[in-house]
């Protein structure tokens, strides 16, 4: 730490509680919220019509959590390994994300958003009012309506 002024570090470590204060104050009252709630989280995973849970959704929020919470601790492991060394002469950086976890997290929301459009899809066809104009009425030899 010998490169850095104590006022820098002091600094550095206020911002950093500072941030991290505000983070757990806003925390809080998401919590408060949801607990009152105001926040209502019962749609949180179901279907758009409310048939039921969305696998999909569920699949995409909990590889979410899971690669961001991996990824937090292997940054803090990375600062206890610098700092338990001792070298104080670079700065520890982000470690590289591997390509296999950025496919995974890619799948899992590429089949959320299929599973969106199936559903969209499946919502304008059909007999369910969005397709071709069915016309009926007239009798045999009588001309369609609106032209020849």
């Amino acid at each position: 730490m010998s490169n850095y002024s104590s006022a820098l570090v002091f600094l550095e470590s206020l911002a950093g509680y500072v941030i991290c204060g505000l983070v757990a104050i806003l925390g809080f009252v998401v919590i408060w919220l949801i607990l009152t709630s105001r926040i209502d989280l019962s749609h949180l995973l179901s279907e758009k019509d409310g048939s039921g849970a969305s696998m999909s959704r569920f699949q995409l929020l909990i590889f979410i959590f899971v690669i961001a919470l991996s990824f937090f601790l292997v940054v803090i492991a990375n600062i206890k390994i610098l700092q338990a060394k001792g070298s104080y002469d670079h700065l520890p950086v982000l470690p590289d994300v591997p390509n296999g976890v950025l496919a995974l997290l890619g799948i899992s929301a590429s089949s959320y958003a299929v599973s969106k459009a199936i559903q969209h899809g499946a919502g304008k066809s059909g007999n369910g009012g969005g397709g071709a104009d069915v016309r009926t009425g007239g009798g045999p030899g009588d001309r369609p309506p609106g032209g020849d």
